[in-house]
């Protein structure tokens, strides 16, 4: 119980003191994360854009999950995620921590459930959700989406 009550203190100081949008690599132990696995029938889906939609060179991202609460991340809540999005990047390791400071990795640690991604270059583009935990490492079993769409019309 002193172990989680530690860790819990430990991931609430570093994640207030860095934040969740970017700015440099926070090193954390993923062992020293509380644990937050979920239920094997969490899902994510990507309501919009849909699959081979075709949308301008500004593209609302519309997240739904079912199965495990979408919060923000402080304080960090055990059995709770939020989402992170990656933009024409593939995933990391789905046992490691989200890498931070990587402007087509976007993490929405403040609960959202819906980003606008703005400037997009027209073409063919690929958006993954992952809902990870608190220390921003991915759930497990990993809950992930994809969808792939058009910017611009030339496609």
């Amino acid at each position: 119980m002193h172990r989680t009550i530690s860790n819990i203190v430990v991931c609430t100081f570093v994640f207030t003191s860095v934040g969740c949008g970017g700015g440099e690599q926070v090193d954390a132990d993923p062992n020293d994360a509380p644990d937050v696995s979920t239920q094997p029938s969490a899902t994510v889906q990507i309501v919009s854009p849909e699959e081979g939609a075709t949308v301008g060179t500004d593209v609302t991202v519309t997240l739904q999950t079912s199965g495990i609460e979408i919060v923000s991340i402080t304080p960090p809540v055990p059995g709770t995620g939020h989402h992170h999005l990656y933009v024409d990047v593939d995933l990391t390791p789905l046992n490691e921590m989200i890498p931070q400071g990587n402007p087509q990795i976007i993490h929405q640690g403040d609960g959202s459930t819906e980003r606008t991604i703005e400037g997009l270059a027209p073409g063919p583009h690929r958006i993954i959700a992952v809902v990870a935990n608190p220390a921003h490492i991915p759930i497990d079993p990993p809950v992930i989406d994809t969808v792939h769409f058009c910017s611009g019309g030339n496609c």
